[in-house]
C-alpha cells in the first residue's frame, strides 16, 4: 500500500499559502498596471483566494501522490524529481501561456518566482519527511 505523509502535506500546504500571501502582499512593482498596495478595494475576492488555496492543495497533493508511488529512490533523488516536475512540466506550460496572453517580462518573472518557491517548499518537505518518521523527534 502506498503511503502519503499527510503531516508533511499539511505543513508544506501551510507554508505555501503563507508564502503566497507574502508574495502577493509584497509586490514592489506594478503588476498588470497597478501597484498592489495602491487600492485595497482591488484586492482579490474570496472566490479568487479560495481558488488559489485549492490550486495549491491540489498541486501539492498530486506531488505527494506521485512521490508515494515512486519506489527505490533516495530523498535527494525525490527532491530532484519534484524540482524536475516543475522544470519540465510547469515552466514550459507557463512560458507558452505567457506568450499567448502577451505578458511582459516583469509579469512573467513575478509569476514564476512564486512557482519556484512552491516547488522548493514541496521538494524540501515531502521527499525528506517519510510517513513513519517524525521531524519533531529529539
Amino acid at each position: 500500500m502506498y503511503k502519503i505523509n499527510y503531516k508533511a502535506v499539511a505543513l508544506a500546504f501551510i507554508l505555501q499559502v503563507l508564502a503566497g500571501g507574502i508574495w502577493y502582499a509584497s509586490t514592489p512593482f506594478k503588476l498588470l498596471g497597478r501597484p498592489v498596495w495602491e487600492d485595497v478595494s482591488a484586492q482579490p475576492s474570496i472566490g479568487v483566494m479560495l481558488l488559489f488555496v485549492f490550486s495549491c492543495f491540489a498541486c501539492l497533493f498530486f506531488t505527494a501522490w506521485i512521490l508515494a508511488r515512486v519506489k527505490g529512490m533516495s530523498g535527494s533523488e525525490r527532491f530532484f524529481l519534484v524540482i524536475g516536475m516543475w522544470l519540465f512540466v510547469a515552466l514550459p506550460n507557463h512560458f507558452f501561456v505567457s506568450l499567448h496572453l502577451d505578458l511582459n517580462d516583469v509579469d512573467v518573472w513575478y509569476q514564476l518566482s512564486y512557482g519556484v518557491v512552491n516547488s522548493v517548499i514541496a521538494a524540501i518537505i515531502l521527499p525528506l519527511w517519510r510517513p513513519s518518521r517524525s521531524i519533531f523527534k529529539n
